[in-house]
């Protein structure tokens, strides 16, 4: 579904709910318009390179569900600003917002409010802790249109609202890798109820008895 000049959509829930496939869609949908469209992404998420790309988890293994788009590494606004007026997008689009700086928000707000731009997002609400993830409150404040996403808990099978961390480093916020899984809040752990326990090069997380 086409949406109107001078709005922000922005997908939103937990890791593994399909928010970049919507966000891709939803590329898609104005690509069939002629509309031109800039992609970007911020460049602390390096999981797939210059590419966003829909997975699912598919009997333990990551699956890519359609073909990625590629994306634009962005600094800040400057970068951003420079790119519309190369492109002369109609439509701006990014993924995994909650990574972006507080200039974003102010950004989103100029392309949509001020230039009637079409605006396109899809970002996690929450991260492991189940607090508010980055800029994301003020995003979802501001769009126009906020579709909330969920997922099925990956041990229950109920709906899930909330980001699990499966591995890598507990004490971090966010790194490269498929560590994550959506769980509902019964089964979903918080990160200092977590032991770590170094496997060879690898780190393996479990729940402390």
């Amino acid at each position: 579904m086409l949406k109107e000049p001078g709005t922000i959509t922005l997908f939103a829930g937990p890791m593994r709910s399909s928010k970049s496939r919507k966000l891709i869609e939803a590329i898609r949908d104005h690509e069939r318009a002629k509309l031109k469209i800039l992609v970007v992404k911020s460049p602390e998420d390096t999981r797939d390179g210059d590419k966003i790309v829909a997975k699912e988890i598919v009997d333990g293994k990551p699956i890519i569900m359609m073909p990625p788009l590629n994306a634009r590494f962005v600094n800040n606004k400057r970068d951003v600003l420079r790119l519309v007026r190369k492109t002369h997008c109609e439509v701006f689009a990014a993924d995994e917002v909650e990574f972006f700086g507080r200039w974003f928000v102010d950004l989103v707000q100029e392309l949509a409010f001020e230039r009637k731009m079409i605006v396109l997002l899809a970002g996690l609400d929450l991260d492991a802790w189940r607090k508010p993830f980055g800029i994301m409150p003020q995003l979802l404040a501001h769009a126009t249109y906020t579709p909330k996403v969920q997922a099925s808990c990956f041990v229950c099978g109920r709906l899930a609202q909330f980001t699990q961390k499966t591995g890598g480093d507990p004490r971090k916020r966010f790194e490269p890798g498929d560590f994550y899984e959506a769980r509902c809040f019964r089964c979903h752990v918080m990160p200092e109820d977590l032991v770590a326990e170094s496997l060879g090069a690898s780190i393996v997380i479990k729940v402390s008895s």
